[in-house]
């Protein structure tokens, strides 16, 4: 391994981390929720988000740890989680405890959309590629998910 190789790969595991503590803050937003619904049962589609970021950590976590194989990032691309948008429709008025931090977490979520997508459009390695492939997929479910909830979709 050059000294460039050497380089490019401690810089990518920096913006691997700057990623991933980024989903760990966005997770644990999402897992505050509960809590703050006082015995509100979280609607699906937000289940379904604290799952799937629950998968991003792992993921990015394995990538950090040299630890992903391509086969795993096809495996993820191929599990896509199928989201129906046309039939998540805006949180009931019970839900209103949760709409500010919702609009909170929401931000974040169109940050990490904006980074994971300038990492794919950046990333020169095929396997980093399609991983960030998968996560910009992910993130921009998440954000238009979060839209409809709110109301702004």
């Amino acid at each position: 391994m050059g000294i460039i190789d050497f380089f490019r790969r401690i810089a990518l595991r920096l913006i691997l981390r700057n990623a991933l503590a980024l989903e760990e803050e966005i997770y644990g937003h999402f897992l505050d929720l509960p809590e703050e619904l006082a015995g509100l049962e979280l609607p699906a589609p937000l289940q379904a988000i604290v799952e799937e970021e629950r998968e991003h950590r792992r993921l990015l976590a394995r990538m950090i740890e040299g630890r992903l194989d391509h086969g795993e990032i096809e495996k993820a691309l191929e599990a896509r989680h199928i989201h129906d948008l046309d039939k998540v429709r805006p949180l009931e008025a019970r839900y209103a405890p949760i709409r500010e931090k919702l609009r909170h977490i929401y931000g974040h979520e169109r940050a990490v959309y904006e980074f994971f997508r300038s990492l794919y459009k950046k990333s020169s390695l095929p396997f980093v590629k399609r991983a960030f492939q998968f996560l910009t997929q992910q993130e921009e479910m998440h954000v238009r998910l979060l839209e409809r909830l709110l109301g702004d979709g």
